[in-house]
């Protein structure tokens, strides 16, 4: 209470309006606010929520960390709102464009428990926090942890690799650039039914199923199929009379270059010719590429859509012939480099993550099965290669969650496994070879000091397959091989 004196009377004013005077203490009130706030009745806000929803951003009004009291201010270097053990200032509230809200969805990170929307807690990506006190940066990329949503920089998103410690050594998988698991034995069944003479098979999102090609070598009377979750055959698209092992890259989400989901690309039999399918199979552009110039070489070296961005989303091909080219969203080539007269097979390109992939990350890499070698292409167009024993037959990146279905040429089936059995080594590489006398499967990956190959185990359960074509990993299940709904 203030006190003014007038001529002939003593006028009594209120401090603040709207404030319950009792005494006059000199302190604020220890009660929970109900008409404390600029529009009454809104009161404190529950636990890790952030300031009074109202207008407590001013200092002329004092909450405390706890809500209901008033020992200290809301706001400040060592405030933290949301009690995530990051103070507002390290997440960004007093920004000079104003409050950060990393993951766009309104709330400001100071006020969000999980600030980049990866299903990791803020208190979790903040600790242990720095030596100056700051949140920790596990990839020291300048961006850190709670903000980052791949933490380690490993090519796998920490939603992705979770909290678990797969691979047994005191660190979660999300801060974890490198997995120390043994190569796993694994069991490959077949799935129920038989094929007509299969060799290409990728993942068809749109559908959540595969999508193989058939009919090898002269693709009569149809190139395609799709492959249901009973084990049931879909004919997929009237293309027809592509010839010679016609091998599939099928667009994701997400695609850097824009390629819808579900598109793909496939080689017809022709040098140097590449057609474009629809994802629902009905537009057929035959050829929509053909490669300058004469004596390219066919596509069944491989084709692979671009998930990294390295190389900007483009179509990236490798051909018969030892030519490897990108190709834009609107059928633009370009030659990234020539291994002259050597036949290609197998493809991907690389995420740019030393920590999880040493010489191999940020590149193309493509296996020439004659000559027992891996090359790794730069986007400069130098390359190098490895000669790691064995004769690639084709190459996959482990994804997390994602089952392994493969074509065995020999018998015509295809076979499978569960995620589950890659899980502890998820992101790491399988190179396939075709002819072999065990499981045909290798693990491609880094110890931080050398590249190693290990070739997977077989159970005695297992099929043994007796010839690989294509393989690929999918987020489908196929009978024998269901999706696991929690991955």
């Amino acid at each position: 209470m203030m006190r003014f004196w007038m001529p002939g009377r003593t006028v009594q004013l209120l401090a603040l309006l709207g404030w319950a005077c009792t005494a006059p203490t000199g302190k604020l009130d220890n009660k929970p606010h109900t008409t404390t706030d600029s529009s009454s009745g809104s009161g404190d806000t529950p636990p890790g929520q952030g300031p009074d929803s109202t207008d407590d951003s001013s200092p002329a009004v004092d909450d405390s960390t706890s809500p209901g009291s008033d020992s200290g201010p809301d706001f400040g270097p060592g405030y933290d709102t949301d009690n995530d053990g990051i103070s507002d200032e390290d997440e960004g509230r007093y920004a000079p464009g104003g409050p950060v809200d990393t993951d766009g969805d309104g709330v400001p990170d100071y006020s969000d428990l999980d600030s980049d929307d990866d299903g990791l807690a803020d208190s979790t990506e903040g600790e242990p926090a720095t030596s100056s006190g700051g949140p920790p940066d596990t990839d020291g990329d300048g961006i850190p942890d709670f903000r980052d949503t791949d933490s380690d920089e490993d090519g796998l998103l920490d939603s992705e690799e979770t909290t678990a410690d797969l691979d047994a050594d005191g660190r979660p998988d999300w801060r974890d650039p490198r997995s120390d698991a043994p190569t796993p034995t694994i069991t490959l069944v077949h799935i129920s039914t038989e094929f007509n003479q299969p060799v290409g098979i990728d993942f068809h999102e749109p559908t959540e199923t595969v999508v193989m090609s058939v009919h090898y070598s002269t693709g009569d009377p149809y190139n395609f199929e799709r492959v249901e979750a009973d084990g049931s055959h879909v004919r997929f698209s009237d293309v027809s009379n592509l010839t010679n092992e016609v091998k599939i890259a099928t667009a994701r989400q997400g695609s850097p270059a824009g390629f819808p989901a579900g598109e793909f690309f496939v080689g017809n039999g022709n040098d140097g010719e590449i057609v474009r399918i629809s994802a629902d199979g009905t537009t057929v552009t035959n050829p929509w590429v053909s490669l300058p110039n004469d004596s390219n070489g066919l596509m069944r070296g491989s084709l692979y859509v671009d998930r990294t961005g390295i190389w900007g989303g483009d179509l990236i091909a490798a051909t018969t012939d030892g030519e490897i080219w990108r190709i834009d969203v609107a059928g633009n080539p370009t030659l990234i480099c020539d291994i002259a007269g050597v036949h290609l097979e197998g493809l991907i390109s690389v995420p740019n993550a030393p920590e999880r992939y040493g010489p191999l990350a940020g590149r193309i890499i493509t296996g020439a099965e004659n000559e027992g070698r891996l090359y790794t292409v730069a986007t400069d167009g130098s390359y190098d290669y490895y000669e790691l024993g064995v004769s690639v037959e084709d190459i996959d990146i482990i994804p997390p969650g994602e089952n392994f279905f493969g074509v065995n040429y020999g018998s015509s089936r295809l076979v499978g496994t569960p995620a589950g059995q890659f899980a502890a080594i998820a992101g790491d590489i399988v190179l396939t070879q075709e002819m072999h006398s065990g499981a045909g499967l290798y693990r491609l990956y880094w110890t931080g000091t050398e590249l190693l190959v290990d070739e997977f185990g077989l159970t005695t359960e297992s099929v043994v397959p007796s010839q690989w074509e294509h393989v690929t990993f999918a987020a489908a299940g196929i009978v024998e091989v269901p999706l696991d709904p929690t991955k």
